[in-house]
């Protein structure tokens, strides 16, 4: 649609408000203005149109709009997903070129800007969709949040902000689940580090510090230490076996 608009001339129409007008020219304007904006309804489903009907300028329609649907971050991720996620499917290398620069001109155009200032905000903005996009999938509903969000947080606040999301560690002998944080050292009864290894959780039961299962401390960690050979094991449990003489049975 925004392309029509540059087709017709008209372009000012989305950029400007009525106000900024002369007064000489408004009338006629305006009337031009109202028209567009028809053209602008018409352009949408109706669903969208329901959200955007008390718009009635082309100004203040296409803003809102952008604010709706066109949010930067999440261009930004949108087009750095294409381009990470492509792969050739077939032999057909015409259609997977064709593709490919597609997606990346996309991306590129993101970065076009008129100082060295704006390049580095919209670095520091690619920098967070590539941070959002290393996120395990159990913090999808902070991404969402983040990328739906009226306000782009700076990179400083997104990384506070994932430090202070709280982790489920769920006991795999029950159906409790504990919520840490990066930001928050266990403390007080059964949550402070032992002397070997581990943590104790809730239920007084240790819990490994490496590999965050309970049942167990570092020390006897199959998972750090690998584990126990068996024949070595069969052999000391028969040799405490025979230590015990008859007249001790």
């Amino acid at each position: 649609m925004e392309l029509w608009f540059l087709c017709q001339g008209y372009h000012d129409h989305l950029e400007k408000e009525v106000s900024t007008i002369s007064e000489e020219e408004k009338p006629k304007w305006q009337k031009l203005n109202f028209q567009l904006c028809v053209v602008l309804w018409q352009s949408v489903e109706q669903g969208v149109l329901d959200i955007l009907r008390p718009y009635k300028t082309c100004f203040s329609f296409w803003k809102r709009a952008q604010d709706i649907f066109a949010n930067d971050i999440q261009r930004l991720f949108d087009a750095t997903q294409r381009v990470a996620s492509l792969k050739q499917i077939n032999h057909d290398m015409v259609s997977h070129i064709g593709k490919a620069r597609a997606a990346v001109e996309e991306l590129k155009n993101f970065f076009v800007a008129d100082s060295l200032d704006d390049i580095n905000k919209k670095l520091d903005k690619f920098y967070m969709v590539l941070i959002l996009r290393s996120l395990h999938s159990t913090f999808d509903h902070v991404r969402d949040q983040v990328l739906a969000g009226d306000q782009i947080p700076s990179m400083d606040n997104l990384v506070t902000r994932l430090l202070r999301v709280p982790t489920l560690v769920k006991d795999e002998s029950s159906t409790d689940v504990f919520e840490t944080s990066a930001m928050v050292a266990p403390r007080g009864r059964g949550g402070g580090r032992s002397n070997r290894g581990g943590r104790g959780g809730r239920s007084g039961r240790p819990q490994c510090s490496y590999c965050n299962r309970m049942g167990h401390t570092q020390d006897k960690c199959y998972s750090l230490h690998g584990f126990p050979d068996k024949a070595a094991h069969v052999s000391k449990s028969d040799h405490s076996k025979s230590s015990f003489s008859d007249e001790e049975y």
